[in-house]
């Protein structure tokens, strides 16, 4: 019983703890800052991250608020984000924790503390506080338009007279030559997320949707007739790390997909590749269904990993059916040239395409050969 009363008292307290700091006017002391993460080794990681903290020492304040948080134990975890309705959620912690955290996988922390007036201090840390609520802390994660980025950016924007600036100079081009400038020395990364992004990653960015991007409109951008940035502090700067492995680049994958294009001379290596390429085009074609994302829809890679093509093992070689089918992937793979014309993703795939014209040729070529 004793236990159950502690236990009690102490949740009491912690609710009593919170709705009180929650509520509390902050001093003119107070500070609002923006924390710029640096990238990371991890998948998750690599393209930076962002978070905001509230410092008072008069009111004993130093929070960093994180929108970026997940739970890798949630059921399904996987297929709930490639579905596009996985939940991320907000929650705080002391600063000194969360740049230890970041310094322990070295990664950088640059800190752009903020020229706001009081009132909207005060604001910037009811909207935090308010977002902690269990019925506003969980939101549905996308890529481009709702990340840990575009949270900060959001919250900033309602108290700002005028928006953040979106259009500076390192934020110019369409979205995928931006997260592509993340990936240079990941190839098979790259390959991956250029394969299963769609139409819309090649339009114009209009958000500021990463980190450094974010920092260098924040440094560009006014708070009336003031700039917003008041300070530029660079927290913890990481030690230089060499990215390059010599088997995750372009080259190394051009030297295998020309390997195995020699190896395609063999019927059964053929109609492994040809399997192995129909299977990705149905789970291409099958997560534009499936998915939420809209990152991910209206996306061409179909034409070039294409499900016709698991049928082209199984269709006897003197069937018309064949040859019908074997145009039909000619004339979307020339498709997919069109529609990429103007893409990044055209050079990215360029390895894959011409393996799969190849081994297309050298499977037509046999099938004439044999009548």
């Amino acid at each position: 019983m004793k236990r159950i009363i502690v236990l009690f008292f102490a949740v009491f307290m912690i609710q009593w703890s919170y709705g009180n700091t929650a509520n509390r006017q902050l001093s003119d002391k107070a500070k609002v800052s923006v924390l710029t993460c640096g990238t990371g080794g991890q998948l998750y990681s690599l393209f930076g991250h962002t978070a905001i903290r509230v410092y008072d020492p008069a009111e004993g304040i130093n929070r960093v608020y994180n929108y970026g948080l997940f739970d890798f134990r949630i059921p399904n975890f996987y297929a709930k984000f490639v579905k596009g309705d996985l939940l991320y959620f907000v929650d705080y912690e002391g600063y000194e924790s969360f740049v230890v955290n970041y310094a322990y996988d070295n990664r950088s922390v640059v800190e752009q503390e903020l020229n706001l007036s009081q009132t909207q201090k005060q604001e910037v840390w009811s909207l935090l506080n308010e977002s902690l609520k269990e019925e506003n802390r969980y939101y549905t994660y996308k890529f481009i338009d709702n990340n840990c980025t575009t949270k900060v950016v959001d919250v900033l924007n309602q108290v700002l007279s005028t928006p953040v600036k979106v259009d500076v100079e390192e934020n110019k081009g369409n979205y995928r030559t931006i997260l592509n400038t993340y990936l240079r020395d990941r190839y098979f990364e790259k390959l991956g997320i250029n394969l299963i992004f769609g139409n819309k990653v090649d339009h114009p960015a209009t958000l500021l949707f990463l980190p450094d991007k974010f920092q260098a409109g924040l440094a560009q951008s006014m708070n009336g007739d003031q700039p917003l940035v008041k300070e530029e502090l660079l927290v913890f700067q990481s030690k230089p790390v060499d990215n390059y492995v010599w088997w995750n680049t372009y080259w190394f994958a051009s030297v295998v997909c020309a390997l195995l294009l020699g190896l395609s001379i063999n019927r059964i290596v053929r109609s492994i590749y040809f399997i192995v390429m129909g299977l990705f085009g149905v789970f291409f074609l099958l997560v534009g269904f499936y998915s939420l994302h809209s990152e991910v829809l209206l996306n061409n890679v179909v034409f070039l990993c294409n499900p016709i093509l698991l049928f082209i093992p199984f269709v006897k070689n003197k069937s018309k059916i064949k040859r019908i089918l074997g145009m039909i992937v000619v004339f979307l793979l020339i498709l997919y040239v069109v529609l990429n014309l103007f893409s990044e993703k055209l050079i990215i795939t360029l390895p894959l395409y011409v393996l799969t014209l190849g081994t297309l040729f050298l499977e037509f070529r046999a099938n004439t050969q044999k009548e």
